[in-house]
């Protein structure tokens, strides 16, 4: 099948087991009608995706999805996952959100099970905001 030393040279079926079949399923769809049908909570998965074959115009399309189901309770979570995949104007819109919504959003699991390191640019960059003035 493949030109070159790869294990599956010799497989007729190659199974592709790395996302769940909601977030594969969007982007054979996304791939034959250049849109994207998913709820905003199976977008990170898509955005993972899309970063793995570098769909820039995909990674676009997600992160406006994800915009969109943005609350209280998983702004934090969306701002980690903006940053492991690169996605600069989602982290933007995440740490915005989050320091609009920060007595509230320090309050929820994802905030305090965030990466420390994640955590302290979080802290360094909203006193630099103005976030934790009286």
């Amino acid at each position: 099948m493949f030109q070159s030393y790869w294990n599956e040279d010799e497989k007729e079926v190659i199974d592709v087991d790395q996302f769940s079949y909601p977030v594969y399923r969007a982007f054979l769809e996304y791939l034959y009608t250049d849109n994207i049908d998913l709820p905003p909570e199976d977008a990170i998965g898509l955005l993972d995706l899309a970063t793995s074959y570098c769909e820039n115009r995909l990674k676009k399309l997600c992160q406006h999805l994800i915009k969109r189901g943005i609350t209280v309770e998983n702004a934090f979570s969306l701002l980690s996952a903006a940053v492991r995949y690169d996605a600069e104007d989602l982290e933007e819109f995440c740490f915005k959100f989050c320091i609009n919504h920060l007595t509230e959003v320090t309050q929820t699991s994802a905030f305090w099970q965030i990466d420390g390191s994640l955590l302290k640019e979080f802290i360094a960059k909203a006193s630099k905001y103005g976030a934790f003035k009286n």
